[in-house]
């Protein structure tokens, strides 16, 4: 079949709550990592993607390195 897969590398970013910087949320995180690497997909987070809820609520503008640049 071929290699139809072109994308290498995936980066997380936080676009909702923070909540996968939470402690709690650790074994969903590492499940999430673990199928995305089985799809042989390297997996990079951005700058604040785990800083948690309450840098987020704090700083909504670091949800994404993108800044409407």
């Amino acid at each position: 079949m071929g290699d139809y897969n072109m994308i290498k590398t995936v980066e997380i970013v936080s676009l909702s709550s923070g909540i996968i910087g939470e402690p709690f949320a650790a074994h969903e995180l590492k499940i999430g990592v673990e199928r995305l690497k089985n799809m042989k997909l390297q997996v990079k987070f951005s700058e604040h993607a785990l800083k948690g809820i309450e840098y987020i609520k704090e700083h909504p503008e670091d949800r994404t390195d993108y800044h409407g640049c």
